[in-house]
């Protein structure tokens, strides 16, 4: 079974972020959706309803950035904004995956000039999941911290990978984290419901904390409608489409996040296809009213062959389609 990732990033202004803190957390993932082992990077559930074994290793490579078109004439450093490297390796046992997550991230703090700050972030995850016939529980452990390279000047692809291997870099305060996650999932049919709380217990002011609003931020509700990778008389199908809809964030209308999602994979082989998605992501959302200036638009195309799979995407804020937010993601399983 390949690994299937795809991102999703924030657009030219830092305060329009979409993206979570985890940036291989797939956009076009759901809490409710099971089957592939990148599902499992939504909801740890998922980890126990895989409809095949995947291999004991995983890795994955990404890359994504924050652009514009009017940079193109004016920028020293055009294709250098808000840029993202990621790495990612699992080691995956029956109901239990190990990962560790690298990533580099150049942060443009001076828009006149191509001044960043350098991050360098490091991330250990455990997922666990028990399943029984529609019903899968699962619970997820990580931490990590940062480092940080503060003000430098880059103005060269020589200085790009300077600053990101081989220069030092000193402890960024307060990026310390610590949380306990657990989520479920139930399928009837064609129809799956999902729920996931990512901070039943997390690290806040250097202490653990457990606390209503922590829940009610982390909780993810998700349902899904998808059709089975095989058809009732045993065959591949090969138009398999799937759809959900989710919704993180119980109370504050700031805090929350609803996404709709639609995707339309070509099976092609047992272990060769091809997907179209689409999604419609909205940050802080009323539950009586949409509204798109604070939406983003997110289209990919992903492949996947036998043991490897690439993603190509873009996103872009749904009301100003002249800045955009291109990723690219590789990913082996060995």
């Amino acid at each position: 079974m390949t690994i299937l990732l795809s991102l999703s990033f924030a657009l030219a202004l830092p305060a329009l972020s979409v993206t979570d803190e985890n940036p291989l957390d797939s956009p076009l993932g759901s809490v409710s959706y099971a089957g592939r082992f990148s599902d499992v990077f939504s909801n740890p559930a998922a980890l126990g309803m895989m409809e095949t074994e995947p291999g004991p290793f995983a890795l994955s490579l990404s890359w994504s950035d924050d652009l514009a078109a009017s940079l193109f004439s004016s920028d020293e450093m055009p294709l250098l904004q808000d840029q993202k490297w990621n790495i990612q390796a699992s080691f995956i046992a029956k109901y239990v995956a190990l990962t560790a997550f690298f990533g580099t991230e150049f942060e443009r703090i001076d828009r006149a000039e191509p001044v960043y700050d350098v991050h360098s972030s490091l991330r250990i995850e455990v997922d666990m999941a028990y399943a029984i016939p529609h019903l899968s529980i699962g619970l997820r452990v990580s931490g990590g911290n940062k480092m940080i390279r503060q003000s430098q000047m880059i103005d060269s692809v020589v200085d790009v990978f300077t600053n990101a291997w081989f220069s030092p870099f000193e402890r960024e305060s307060g990026s310390e984290s610590f949380d306990v996650g657990a989520g479920a999932i139930i399928t009837f049919g064609p129809l799956s419901g999902g729920v996931y709380v990512g901070e039943l217990l997390t690290l806040r002011n250097e202490e653990l904390y457990i606390g209503w609003d922590a829940l009610a931020e982390s909780t993810t509700l998700s349902l899904s409608l998808g059709l089975d990778r095989f058809t009732d008389t045993g065959d591949l199908r090969f138009f398999r489409p799937r759809c959900s809809l989710s919704m993180t964030g119980l109370v504050d209308d700031s805090t929350r996040t609803v996404e709709a999602e639609a995707e339309i994979t070509f099976q092609l082989l047992p272990e060769t296809s091809f997907t179209l998605a689409l999604s419609y992501l909205e940050k802080s959302h009323s539950i009586f009213a949409f509204n798109s200036d604070n939406g983003y638009v997110n289209i990919f195309l992903r492949g996947e062959g036998s043991g490897f799979s690439g993603t190509i995407g873009v996103t872009f804020k749904a009301t100003d389609f002249t800045s955009f937010a291109p990723s690219l993601v590789f990913s082996y399983v060995s």
